[in-house]
């Protein structure tokens, strides 16, 4: 992630220019953030762009959703990927994300409308909060029952679930998964390991934690071969992937947002994953980018 992280500062894609256009425009100044699926999002949005004649650039590790939103507001920023869910509860300092994708995008794109932004057609990919065990400890006829029989789990002996301090110990976190799903929580609490995302994932592919909490999109879950548990109940709110411009910059490039709806159609949660797996590899960006556009996006405009 580092490696990545330091090929991409300051990259400057050089873009194609469709013919009769001025090309002393700005370039498009596209945010990313600081992890690995918010450089993966850039270098989608950097070649998807040049493919349709607009100059863009990468301004990157911008920190999540807080820095990415300062800097657009700022002016330092065109275009950048947001999450329904951090953007209204982060962003906007707002209670209760809602869970329902729909319902999550329509609140956040309404309340940026006076701030200046425009919330861009949305991806079907939700980086959702989500819970992860191995393939093989997920009987296949109880993948239809997803984290009702992982509540069943949690808490046996040896089976615990590893998680993040922060969702752990807070209100909203354990706390209403237990509720959503009939949990015991005192005996999942009193087994549940404190770990970041990526130590979680390990924990759990080496057989010392049965669950991991991790991102619905996380790369790493995928390269360790575990499988995501449904949230059936819809208990994790929804957070929707999707891009944000600023408004008086779509006004100086009407284009702008019709070259990102294609892109948007074809991202889904799973293809999300599978090109974060590639970027956790140390694949550089703009490869998978290139991989992915040339595969994916001919067909679905056929």
């Amino acid at each position: 992630m580092r490696r990545l992280l330091a090929a991409l500062l300051g990259m400057v894609l050089l873009t194609s220019c469709s013919a009769g256009r001025d090309d002393d425009r700005p370039r498009v100044v596209v945010g990313a953030g600081s992890t690995t699926e918010q450089r993966v999002l850039a270098a989608l949005t950097v070649l998807t762009l040049a493919r349709a004649g607009l100059r863009a650039e990468v301004r990157d590790d911008l920190g999540g959703t807080v820095g990415l939103r300062r800097e657009a507001l700022a002016g330092g920023v065109d275009v950048f990927w947001d999450y329904t869910g951090a953007a209204w509860a982060l962003g906007m300092g707002r209670q209760a994300p809602p869970s329902d994708p729909q319902a999550s995008f329509e609140r956040v794109r309404t309340a940026d409308e006076d701030r200046g932004l425009t919330w861009l057609r949305p991806s079907s990919a939700n980086a959702t909060l989500a819970l992860f065990v191995r393939t093989d400890d997920l009987p296949a006829d109880e993948r239809p029952n997803g984290l009702g029989w992982l509540g069943r789990q949690l808490g046996r002996s040896g089976r615990r679930l590893c998680a993040d301090p922060d969702f752990i110990r807070r209100p909203g976190g354990l706390e209403s998964l237990a509720a959503g799903y009939g949990m015991q929580l005192q005996r999942v609490n009193q087994t549940a390991v404190p770990a970041r995302e990526n130590e979680a994932i390990a924990e759990v592919a080496e057989g010392r934690c049965f669950a991991a909490l991790a991102t619905a999109t996380s790369g790493r879950a995928r390269r360790a071969g575990l499988v995501l548990v449904a949230d059936h109940r819809a208990v994790f709110p929804a957070f929707i992937v999707s891009p944000v411009a600023r408004t008086d910059r779509l006004e100086q490039d009407a284009e702008l947002a019709a070259a990102l709806d294609p892109l948007a159609q074809v991202l889904d949660t799973e293809r999300l994953a599978a090109l974060n797996a590639r970027a956790e590899t140390g694949e550089d960006p703009r490869d998978i980018a290139r991989d992915f556009l040339d595969d994916v996006l001919p067909r679905a405009r056929q």
